[in-house]
């Protein structure tokens, strides 16, 4: 029998559950939760940056494309982030959004914001 994606979720969710509870987004340090940006790539060049988040492994599905969002006053978490991007899949889906800023050493540096969740 194949499941549904509602059934998936509800099975997930139980799975969970039951292992003990699915782990809070952050870095937890004491009683204190920690809003940060987890690293997803880094170059010296805007171009090799692109092609890192190509390579990138670390989603459901491979990176086929690489979508920069218009800018915008106050974009994206946190003053340096200069870019916000799409990971898309090969069908156009997005796998991720990822802040894009400059490096002190005049680089750039991509991540996700995990927003810390108590």
């Amino acid at each position: 029998m194949r499941m549904t994606f509602p059934r998936q979720l509800v099975l997930g969710v139980l799975v969970c559950g039951l292992l003990g509870g699915c782990t809070t987004v952050g870095t937890i340090e004491g009683d204190d939760c920690v809003s940060h940006h987890e690293p997803v790539a880094a170059a010296a060049t805007w171009e090799d940056l692109e092609q890192e988040m190509l390579r990138g492994t670390q989603w459901a599905r491979p990176v086929a494309e690489v979508r920069t969002q218009p800018r915008g006053p106050g974009v994206g978490a946190g003053e340096e982030v200069v870019r916000i991007v799409d990971l898309l899949d090969r069908r156009g889906r997005r796998l991720v959004q990822v802040d894009v800023w400059r490096t002190e050493s005049g680089g750039w540096g991509a991540g996700v914001w995990r927003k810390c969740i108590e």
